[in-house]
């Protein structure tokens, strides 16, 4: 109980400390990387770039789950996989205005189903496996293939096929958007086919 009052005082001090810092004209996040915090905060704070997304991340742990965690119980356990890291992206940068897709990549002789957040604005994603580095966005293409190629290769590994989906906290289920097989032709990709159909 005393933690979290302590981390309520805190949030509020970071909160006012924004605020003045904004009134003289700079800019502060009120968010950093050591702070704990919960949705509704990572949900309000102000100006989030994907890359300080990321950064926010820097310090959690890696830890497999068969299913996707509730996004406190990512935040408060600190812990969790590529998929709880690209959703809560996805989740967050979209309400700040970004265009972002979820994207899982299956890697070919591996149990390995990798997910990435692909932010279009920065041409380039978020992987969970790279957030505590200074460049924590991978720069890629934005097609399927182009996001499949590039996961591939920071695995070391080929890829067999590329999904693109969504994923609803409130229904707590996936929803395919888009396939890929890498054996297919390029030509019959549905993201490629898609995109030529909006020009």
């Amino acid at each position: 109980m005393a933690e979290k009052i302590q981390r309520r005082a805190g949030w509020w001090w970071r909160r006012a400390a924004g605020l003045a810092f904004g009134s003289m004209g700079l800019s502060a996040s009120a968010l950093q990387p050591t702070d704990r915090f919960e949705l509704k905060e990572l949900e309000a704070e102000p100006n989030l770039t994907p890359a300080h997304f990321a950064d926010l991340f820097r310090d959690f742990s890696y830890n497999y789950s068969a299913y996707i965690q509730a996004p406190d119980a990512f935040l408060q356990n600190r812990a969790g996989d590529c998929d709880d890291y690209a959703v809560l992206a996805n989740h967050i940068l979209s309400r700040q205005g970004f265009q972002t897709r979820i994207i899982r990549v299956e890697l070919v002789g591996t149990r390995i189903n990798h997910v990435i957040c692909y932010v279009a604005e920065k041409k380039g994603y978020l992987d969970f496996n790279n957030r505590k580095y200074t460049f924590n966005l991978e720069r890629s293409g934005a097609s399927l293939r182009q996001i499949a190629s590039k996961v591939a290769d920071s695995f070391e590994r080929n890829w067999s096929t590329v999904t693109e989906y969504t994923y609803s906290y409130v229904e707590g289920r996936h929803r395919t958007v888009y396939t890929v097989v890498k054996t297919e032709s390029p030509e019959r990709d549905p993201d490629q086919l898609a995109q030529k159909r909006a020009r």
